[in-house]
């Protein structure tokens, strides 16, 4: 008796997935991790050698100290006191600088033709080697002052502003050219280092100026060689141009 055949089953062959792909990325990422575990540890960087003695850190100046007699007192571009010249029996005259807003105090320390004990700082740069005021003794009265305990002056000294037109005023200017300040009779307009180089050959060639400044006070420590009135310039207006030069 003869076997119908089934219709049901298919008339082509069943055709397998190919996974092979799939098999070599997931043996390769089991390689990857193998290599990652069994992989010798990166060495270390050796360390540095250990010293017995740490390099100290320096000092911006060495101090020193001197006795000598106050000969005088010297003044910078903008006409304040910011040093004192002394003689001394081992070093001769020497001049020993100091902020301008501590001048009041060192002043009235070291009076003139007086005996003081200073202590000062070596600071050199590439010009000359300067001596840096950084604390004072009157031998005869015991008073001293150590300049760094003296608070900083104000940026701004106040905030009341005053209007001043000048006209031909006295140029100011340091060694090197630079414009510092603006003189009218007993009237001092000072201008902070570096704000108006840029136009400074402006105001070299100009001779009226419109000037928005403030007054600094007195009781701030300075001492100005004249004792004119300070006033410190916030603008300049020059040709119908405005300047902010604080």
């Amino acid at each position: 008796m003869k076997m119908e055949q089934d219709n049901d089953l298919p008339d082509k062959p069943i055709k397998i997935k190919n996974n092979r792909p799939l098999l070599v990325v997931i043996i390769l990422l089991l390689l990857v991790i193998i290599w990652l575990l069994i992989k010798p540890p990166v060495p270390l960087l050796p360390k540095p050698p250990l010293h017995h003695h740490e390099p100290k850190i320096e000092r911006p100046h060495q101090q020193r100290v001197i006795t000598g007699t106050v000969i005088r007192y010297k003044n910078n571009p903008h006409l304040d006191i910011n040093a004192l010249e002394l003689k001394t029996e081992k070093a001769g005259l020497i001049t020993v600088d100091f902020r301008p807003h501590t001048a009041a105090r060192v002043t009235k320390i070291g009076t003139l033709g007086g005996l003081v004990t200073v202590t000062y700082g070596l600071n050199p740069s590439d010009e000359v080697v300067g001596y840096q005021l950084t604390a004072i003794k009157n031998n005869r009265t015991g008073i001293s002052q150590i300049l760094d305990d003296l608070p900083p002056p104000p940026d701004v000294p106040n905030h009341q502003t005053e209007k001043f037109k000048l006209k031909e005023p006295v140029l100011i200017t340091d060694h090197y050219g630079g414009v510092v300040a603006l003189k009218k009779n007993d009237l001092l307009f000072h201008f902070k280092p570096g704000l108006v180089d840029d136009i400074a050959p402006l105001i070299k060639k100009s001779d009226t100026f419109y000037l928005v400044a403030v007054r600094r006070q007195d009781d701030q420590g300075f001492i100005n060689i004249n004792h004119d009135k300070v006033y410190i310039v916030l603008s300049i207006t020059i040709d119908n141009k405005t300047f902010l030069v604080r």
